[in-house]
């Protein structure tokens, strides 16, 4: 009896001797946004996903003030990056590395891990002669929060950049829901509007001021960015890009709308190994169709979207070799 317990103590030895140690996950931080953000719920289904799925990342995401403070954040404190990645966007990369309003220096470039979103805004009003942005000289704008990117510094710079107005039009950055209100309320003239996009299947999910404005009633008419406009805003630096909002998005867009849009993304910088970049990559490759089942935002969620925008050298290498083994990337 003796020996028989001996021998099988030996072989159990022999095979931990051969197959080594089970491998830990690799433990990750994400910085997500704001409760209530679509940044932090998305931010909690990625955490719920590597939980489910036991693989080789475990992630622990928790709120923050905001995509501005966690740049900043890292920026303070750099030994953190070596284990964390942050919700951050193309636009406020802009801002960021050239030391742009919000901050006060400059940043080094973040890279891509994964889209999350894609998100597209532009103006709208109740006035059918206002037809284009050189219709809203002398008129009355009202956008988001001056620290919002994408409803606020974007739509600012479009209106700089990309038509020269922006010293000609009365700017009033009131907030998302109460821009909404002013329009509805005849306080301004246009308002910002706009949602989220998934290029792959041409779904599109508006902002909730924006359902609000379709719900009531009055006929909406949509004032495009233009191409020439995005493209001169692109030529100057600033991280957006070419979209056309499909018809049917919202009420009242009879046509596809020339517009831009901005990447919302999970981002590490190179501190960030390229093997925790992989490893984090392909988990969402392979498992972004469970991001729906966390929240509505997550049908935006398709392998086509998650590195669309973005060009090779942006991406961080560990990602880059996932998106090109799943062929999601040349």
């Amino acid at each position: 009896m003796r020996n028989r317990i001996l021998t099988s103590l030996a072989a159990l030895w022999a095979i931990w001797i051969t197959a080594g140690p089970a491998q830990a996950a690799d433990e990750l931080s994400l910085m997500a946004g704001p409760f209530g953000t679509g940044s932090y719920a998305l931010g909690n289904a990625i955490e719920q996903i590597s939980k489910k799925t036991k693989g080789a990342v475990g992630i622990v995401a928790s709120e923050s003030p905001g995509l501005v403070f966690n740049v900043r954040k890292l920026g303070k404190e750099p030994d953190l990056k070596a284990s964390t990645f942050t919700p951050y966007t193309t636009g406020l990369g802009y801002l960021a590395v050239n030391g742009m309003k919000p901050f006060k220096e400059k940043y080094p470039p973040a890279k891509l891990i994964a889209n999350y979103l894609l998100g597209s805004v532009w103006l709208a009003t109740f006035d059918p002669d206002i037809k284009s942005i050189k219709d809203l000289v002398g008129k009355r704008v009202a956008l988001g929060r001056p620290p919002q990117i994408l409803w606020t510094v974007e739509p600012e710079l479009l209106l700089k950049k990309g038509w020269g107005l922006h010293d000609k039009i009365t700017i009033e950055r009131l907030g998302t829901k109460p821009a909404a209100q002013a329009l509805l309320d005849g306080k301004v003239d246009a308002a910002i509007i706009g949602g989220y996009a998934n290029v792959a299947s041409g779904e599109f999910k508006p902002s909730p001021q924006t359902a609000e404005l379709m719900a009531s009633g009055r006929t909406l008419y949509h004032i495009p960015w233009g191409k020439e406009a995005v493209q001169k805003t692109m030529d100057s630096g600033v991280g957006v890009n070419h979209i056309a909002v499909p018809k049917g998005a919202v009420i009242g867009l009879d046509a596809p709308l020339d517009g831009f849009f901005d990447a919302i993304a999970w981002v590490a910088y190179p501190e960030f190994s390229d093997d925790k970049a992989y490893k984090l990559t392909k988990m969402i490759i392979d498992n972004v169709g469970e991001f729906k089942d966390y929240h509505a935002l997550g049908k935006l969620m398709a392998p086509e979207t998650l590195a669309y925008g973005w060009k090779a050298e942006n991406i961080h290498p560990g990602a880059l070799k996932a998106y090109k083994e799943a062929g999601l990337v040349d």
